[in-house]
């Protein structure tokens, strides 16, 4: 597996208060979830093993994979990136 993009750190402050710190590529709203992802070129079908959110026309080995996934409901704020 290697990353393709740079990777930068994202700030989720929870409505409980707590403060997550997420180290991804970026983040889309997926069924009620911040889900927050990365790049990657992967060398064997992660699906059995890995939440992969996208996938690559041209080369299906290029997919984002999912590095956390927040209830919407929960958080707060999110800034950084």
């Amino acid at each position: 597996m290697r990353i393709l993009t740079t990777v930068g750190e994202w700030e989720v402050v929870l409505t409980s208060g707590s403060v997550l710190r997420v180290w991804a590529d970026g983040y889309q709203e997926i069924d009620g979830h911040y889900t927050f992802g990365i790049l990657i070129d992967a060398e064997h079908d992660l699906s059995d093993t890995a939440l992969v959110t996208n996938r690559t026309p041209s080369d299906p080995g290029r997919v984002v994979v999912s590095v956390a996934r927040i209830p919407v409901a929960a958080v707060k704020e999110i800034s950084g990136g």
